[in-house]
């Protein structure tokens, strides 16, 4: 499974969004650009439901769906542990260790691009691709970044917050 001579890149895809669908396709996209010549190739996708799953479904199988029903997948988890620096694969009662050297998370949405995927990685010490835990979470969070836009005298279009008990007392 493992190579020597390459970096190994895991991409996570999926997950318990909104945007999961988005997440597959993107991910689709990124796993057939990859040189695999350069880089070993491992795909994680994670399931509404919030499964993980090692899968080696191509881009079309993650695009439509259909990866969480192919018989090779296997369960899995990333390690907090910094001494594993890796995922664990759970296969009939076994665990086996691939040490990873970075992780994509090409995930959208709540739990992909808000700061919690990523704060994983910091505790694991994994690197990873995109922005860190406090910059996901600030531009998930539209009222705080144009608070935070705002605070630094930075010009943006002017903007409202409001929450659904807002909306309700107004509505």
């Amino acid at each position: 499974m493992q190579s020597e001579d390459k970096l190994c890149v895991v991409v996570l895809f999926g997950g318990m969004s909104s945007e999961h669908e988005v997440s597959r396709v993107s991910a689709g996209t990124f796993v057939d650009q990859l040189d695999c010549q350069r880089y070993e190739l491992l795909t994680i996708g994670i399931t509404k439901e919030g499964r993980w799953l090692y899968t080696e479904a191509d881009s079309a199988q993650m695009a439509d769906g259909s990866w969480e029903d192919l018989p090779g997948n296997m369960p899995c988890v990333l390690s907090p542990d910094r001494r594993d620096h890796g995922l664990w694969l759970l296969k009939d009662g076994r665990a086996e260790l691939v040490r990873i050297d970075i992780c994509a998370p090409v995930m959208h949405g709540k739990n992909g691009e808000d700061g919690t995927i990523q704060g994983l990685f910091e505790m694991a010490r994994i690197p990873y691709v995109g922005c860190g835990v406090l910059g996901s979470a600030v531009c998930m969070d539209k009222a705080v970044a144009n608070a935070l836009m705002d605070a630094a005298g930075v010009p943006h279009c002017k903007w409202v917050a409001a929450t659904r008990a807002d909306l309700a007392l107004n509505g």
